[in-house]
């Protein structure tokens, strides 16, 4: 994918500019002139959930962009809304809704339905000057859009955990509830503990044994009910049944009659007497629900009495009811606990698919540490192929930290062309920066050039890089100031 160009209207100042299919270095003379705003309008207009800079909102403004993609040409990309983005493909307009539609809109871009492999491109190719530096296989790329490793492997190598994952995201809901639950049981103890006004009275047990009688009782009634609906249903299909047959009956005189439904003898007579027990269970049950209303009115007076009459804090209503809810916290933990034990089980499954026998895996390995080795982070007796997984970044900072997350990146955008067929951009964000010396800078550089020079690279910084044949896109105070190319 290549970005050609891109057009940008605010208000009544508007700027275009047109980038090289090669090396792009976005510079100004000082920070904070628009460089990163500039990069941000090129997602914002792909259609990412971009975050705003400090001095210009993307939803105030217009953006024309212009893309060339290996799947379907050229594109025309214009986004004026949060919610909203027109494509334009070989003179065919389209409306995406955002976020909604996202994926589809990429699905054209780069080429493939796969959503693991679509929800983590941003962080292959875009290196964020806040947080991309520091982002090696999972974190935060930008804003609210993450970055995971073992989904984009899932994805390039095509492999499916989808069941897997929605039973731990299932398992997981119901673990928040159960240590939800824990937390109000042990404020429940604490409530029994200091037997003040506020603990559920002697009158309060009784209502909830009451309640507790007619519950069950509620439920006896509604199966006695179900019960004769369904004998009812069984003996009104097996008269029909016997009707539609037209059988006929020999008295004893040698006459014959029909059998009708009327004079099956005995039948009407049991039908007769299940309606009539109907009647009378459910108006028990009607009754039963009449009293459980009525109490649970009562005890809702009784609560609104109790704040008007003594001024009861929101607090004391809370402790109240919440001393008449019946909860057994050791039973509540050994429920968690055997959450947390079937979740850890699930997540190891799912790195063992993800992790093993997995050629992409082995690819990305060579590939950072070939890259590693280069910028004097380590060789292959000192970087395992699990460092790819590493969640130890306390050993990494400064310089050393940078070029790693540079190492990770390249990694990533060479497994992505082998398998797609597609050559990302690489967007850099002030790649001098993290007490980065111009040495290790200089091996950033030199890399890019031999390995990726058949990529669009795209450079935002305030220092100059030795690049043969280099576009400079200059921004002097403001970015959207003039008319111009």
């Amino acid at each position: 994918m290549i970005f050609k160009s891109i057009r940008l209207k605010e208000g009544f100042f508007e700027r275009a500019i047109i980038f090289s299919e090669g090396v792009n270095l976005i510079h100004s003379e000082k920070n904070s002139c628009g460089k990163t705003t500039l990069l941000r309008f090129m997602l914002y207009a792909l259609g990412y959930n971009i975050p705003n800079t400090r001095k210009i909102k993307f939803d105030r403004c217009e953006v024309e962009l212009v893309i060339e993609c290996e799947t379907v040409g050229e594109i025309l990309l214009l986004r004026h809304s949060d919610i909203a983005i027109e494509a334009t493909v070989k003179d065919q307009k389209r409306t995406f809704v955002l976020p909604e539609q996202q994926n589809d809109l990429h699905t054209i871009i780069f080429g493939t339905e796969n959503v693991d492999i679509l929800g983590n491109l941003l962080g292959a190719f875009y290196v964020d000057q806040e947080k991309g530096w520091t982002l090696l296989n999972r974190g935060v790329v930008i804003g609210s859009i993450h970055f995971k490793i073992e989904e984009l492997i899932r994805g390039l190598s095509d492999c499916d955990c989808s069941e897997l994952i929605r039973k731990e995201a299932q398992l997981s809901r119901e673990m928040t509830k159960y240590k939800q639950m824990f937390s109000v049981a042990q404020y429940r103890e604490t409530l029994d503990q200091e037997a003040g006004e506020l603990v559920t009275d002697s009158y309060e047990e009784e209502s909830d044994v009451t309640v507790n009688q007619l519950l069950l009782r509620k439920k006896r009634l509604k199966s006695e009910l179900r019960r004769i609906d369904n004998t009812l249903s069984d003996n009104r299909r097996f008269k029909k049944f016997v009707a539609d047959m037209k059988l006929l009956v020999q008295a004893p005189d040698g006459s014959t009659f029909p059998v009708t439904e009327n004079n099956i003898v005995g039948l009407n007579d049991a039908i007769d007497l299940l309606i009539a027990k109907r009647k009378m269970v459910s108006k028990e049950f009607a009754t039963v629900s009449g009293l459980l209303d009525r109490i649970e009115k009562d005890k809702d007076k009784e609560y609104e009495q109790l704040e008007f009459y003594k001024s009861a804090s929101q607090l004391e209503i809370f402790d109240k009811r919440i001393a008449r809810m019946p909860m057994n916290p050791v039973a509540i933990d050994q429920e968690i606990k055997r959450l947390d034990k079937e979740i850890k089980s699930i997540r190891t499954e799912i790195n063992n698919i993800t992790r093993n026998n997995n050629s992409v895996v082995s690819v990305i390995s060579k590939n950072v540490i070939k890259y590693a080795e280069e910028l004097g982070l380590g060789n292959k007796e000192t970087i395992p192929a699990s460092y790819l997984f590493t969640s130890n970044l306390k050993e990494l900072s400064g310089a050393v930290l940078h070029k790693t997350a540079f190492a990770f990146r390249l990694a990533y955008i060479t497994v992505i062309e082998d398998t797609l067929k597609i050559k990302l951009p690489i967007i850099l964000d002030s790649p001098s920066g993290k007490e980065v010396d111009q040495a290790n800078i200089k091996l950033m550089m030199d890399i890019l050039k031999r390995d990726f020079a058949d990529h669009q690279i795209i450079i935002a910084s305030i220092f100059d890089y030795d690049f043969d044949e280099a576009k400079i896109i200059e921004i002097k105070e403001r970015l959207i100031t003039e008319n111009s190319l």
